[in-house]
């Protein structure tokens, strides 16, 4: 079903399916994932203020994103090999949209790409989003093999029911999505939460060991200080010990001198006396000699 008030972006969605159906015909992972929405266009569809949440959100989105857009391009690879269908001679002949908007106002595209491979008609199906007012590659990249002996009119009963189908999937997923991000919250407070108890506890812990490192440390100056105080009272009674010892020597030995003196003083009188008797006794000879002399 095409929409008349889209045509003014119909040139843009034009060129992305072209950029599309070219990835496709080069077989290229990396051409079609540079088609897809960056950080910054996927932000646009977060509604909050919690940046953490809304990051986590975006960086999943862009995981499933990348995921699905491998396991698209390998699906459909597989396909065209099974089905003998040539992908690098896969020709354009139209492109049919079904542009929709969610209940968030964001617009997605159904796109039909018909095309056809060595006169074997087929359709490139996918999914385009808008962002910011740009279009991206989104998701359901697969490939439909027409039959060729008859014209092939398009169920569109079918078709609403596919797109209500998917439309109540996307509601769901976007629920789950919205539950999950909840979830994910939560627990972000809770282990926020015991962060903190695990922070306080272990400044409660730092303290107590720094007050115990203190008073092991004043322990420690005050066993040095007694220490210290010990080993100047044994020094100093070391000192008083040598002091006395020196003293009682230089007593002994001013002792010995006045002894040794005291002798020598007595050997002196000694002599003297001996020298004085044999003076006395000498003049007592000459006083002999001389009464001798006069007698004769």
């Amino acid at each position: 079903m095409l929409l008349s008030s889209f045509v003014g972006k119909a040139q843009d969605l034009d060129y992305l399916c072209d950029s599309v159906l070219n990835a496709v015909v080069q077989e290229s992972n990396s051409k079609l994932l540079e088609l897809c929405p960056g950080y910054h266009d996927l932000k646009s569809a977060y509604d909050t203020t919690d940046v953490e949440i809304m990051n986590y959100q975006i960086g999943l989105r862009q995981k499933e994103l990348e995921y699905d857009t491998r396991k698209s391009m390998k699906n459909l690879k597989r396909f065209a090999k099974n089905e003998h269908i040539s992908l690098t001679h896969l020709e354009k002949i139209e492109y049919v949209y079904e542009v929709l908007s969610n209940q968030d106002g964001h617009k997605y595209a159904y796109v039909q790409a018909r095309c056809v491979t060595k006169e074997q008609p087929c359709i490139l199906h996918f999914v385009l989003i808008e962002l910011n007012d740009d279009w991206f590659y989104g998701e359901g990249l697969r490939l439909e093999k027409l039959k060729v002996e008859k014209e092939v009119t398009p169920n569109y009963e079918q078709i609403d029911r596919e797109l209500e189908r998917r439309q109540e999937a996307r509601e769901l997923a976007q629920e789950k999505a919205r539950l999950d991000a909840e979830k994910e919250k939560k627990k972000l407070e809770e282990e926020a939460l015991k962060q903190k108890e695990k922070q306080e506890r272990d400044s409660a812990k730092a303290a107590v060991s720094a007050k115990r490192e203190k008073e092991k440390e004043l322990r420690e100056q005050e066993r040095a200080e007694q220490k210290r105080i010990r080993e100047e009272a044994r020094k100093q009674r070391e000192k008083e010990i040598e002091d006395a010892r020196r003293k009682r020597e230089e007593a002994k030995k001013q002792k010995e001198e006045e002894r040794k003196e005291k002798e020598k003083q007595r050997e002196l009188e000694k002599k003297e006396k001996e020298r004085k008797a044999k003076e006395k006794e000498k003049e007592e000879k000459e006083k002999e000699k001389e009464k001798q002399k006069k007698g004769s």
